[in-house]
């Protein structure tokens, strides 16, 4: 979905990845899943925001399955800057991007 708008996308297949990628690449936007293996989307939400690096207040927001009462809670209370719950649609996706685009600068994806 994010290609069709030519955003530039970095795919990670864990929370590991995630961070080391932040760690190294300024970026627009971070979407992130929460329920990543290794380290799970809080988690390396919570390092990014910690290390201090170039993407410590890059908007990072949630993409999750998790849609109870309290999720969005916590996932704010973690570090994320706004949340999506699965499944995300294109109209959706884009307003979230629009919404975010203009607080920090290369859009990435993490997913599982």
């Amino acid at each position: 979905m994010l290609g069709k708008r030519k955003h530039p996308i970095v795919l990670c297949s864990d929370g590991r990845e995630a961070v080391e990628a932040a760690d190294k690449e300024n970026f627009h936007i971070v979407l992130m899943d929460c329920n990543m293996p290794i380290m799970d989307g809080w988690e390396a939400t919570e390092t990014i925001r910690a290390q201090a690096g170039i993407n410590c207040k890059t908007p990072i927001i949630a993409v999750t399955a998790n849609a109870m009462a309290g999720d969005k809670e916590k996932c704010l209370a973690r570090g994320m800057s706004d949340y999506m719950s699965k499944p995300v649609n294109r109209t959706s996706l884009y307003a979230m991007i629009d919404k975010w685009a203009g607080k920090a600068h290369g859009a990435v994806e993490f997913s599982s």
